[in-house]
């Protein structure tokens, strides 16, 4: 019982790990390829190898963007470096006074959210040239997550 029990949990940790795009389509085709209805890479006339390549490069572009640990690691930087760069001038001379410290954090969490709206746009893009180049796999894609329930 113990055997079956370990099997069970290490393949629930399998499949949250392959919790991504590219492991989503993949799992879609492998559960309903023989579903009346589920299109079929012949009729987009798509070789294996060129969906293969999309996944991969559409799953690379998603991630992109870091981990959450990198993003929070990134946040913590961009947010502290304001505080930080007015610790260097004496209490005096700055010009806001004792609100000084809230403004250099409010800048800092400017930063932040100028960097995710940057990361952002730039994904976007990456990802709206991919489905550019390649329209008919895109078109499967969608077809695919049709069959999503």
């Amino acid at each position: 019982m113990s055997d079956y029990m370990f099997k069970l949990q290490h393949t629930d940790m399998i499949e949250g790990d392959l919790n991504d795009f590219q492991h989503k389509i993949e799992r879609l085709i492998r559960d309903h390829k023989d579903d009346a209805g589920f299109p079929l890479l012949e009729r987009f006339a798509i070789a294996q190898e060129e969906l293969d390549d999309y996944l991969f490069e559409r799953q690379a572009i998603l991630d992109s963007k870091g981990t959450q640990r990198s993003r929070y690691t990134v946040a913590g930087f961009l947010i502290a470096l304001p505080v930080i760069v007015i610790s260097a001038f004496p209490d005096d001379s700055l010009p806001w006074g004792e609100w000084s410290l809230f403004v250099a954090l409010a800048i800092g969490i400017g930063l932040f959210l100028l960097y995710l709206g940057i990361q952002k746009v730039i994904i976007r893009t990456r990802l709206k040239r991919l489905d550019s180049y390649q329209p008919k796999v895109r078109k499967f894609v969608d077809e695919v997550l049709k069959f999503d329930i």
